[in-house]
């Protein structure tokens, strides 16, 4: 056989995955749909999950058109909790915070209908979305904390920063 560098293993015989995100604080949780009589029922979130303490101070949802790219952006004190699903998108992220033992780790997870799965996102990680197939991508965000309209806790960048080493386009 040529030369060439043997794959690790990603995931258990179960299928779930081996490794936990690169990113202090960061929590995903791969859910598995169940079959129904009339098609597949799956959760989004639970408490018994333990993925946080936090409550759920409001749930919206974003379509995103396929090949859709958000810009980078963060926030200073809401966790957000993204879950896809409809489509598939991969979900960016960059730990921006000094104190913190990733600072400067990039991680990527692709998740969606077929693939669920729910990732809590901590203050200060910057994440950015791209809608991956032929599909509109459904993402449903359930924050611990509300939009504020009248100071809303959003940091923005673009795409393609320098700020931050990954290029969302």
């Amino acid at each position: 056989m040529a030369t060439g560098t043997a794959d690790g293993q990603t995931v258990t015989s179960d299928w779930l995955a081996i490794k936990p995100p690169a990113i202090d604080g960061v929590r995903i949780k791969e859910i598995r749909p169940v079959a129904t009589s009339n098609g597949y029922l799956t959760e989004v979130f639970r408490d018994e999950w333990d993925l946080d303490q936090l409550p759920v101070g409001q749930v919206f949802q974003r379509t995103m058109y396929p090949g859709a790219v958000t810009g980078w952006h963060a926030h200073k004190v809401t966790h957000d909790r993204l879950f896809c699903c409809a489509g598939s998108v991969r979900i960016s992220l960059y730990d921006g915070r000094k104190a913190s033992p990733s600072f400067g780790t990039v991680w990527h997870k692709i998740v969606g209908a077929l693939r669920p799965a729910i990732v809590v996102i901590p203050p200060g990680v910057w994440h950015g979305v791209t809608a991956l197939g032929p599909e509109i991508a459904l993402l449903l965000n359930l924050v611990d904390k509300a939009y504020a309209y009248d100071a809303p806790d959003h940091w923005r960048l673009p795409p393609d920063t320098d700020h931050i080493p990954y290029k969302l386009v």
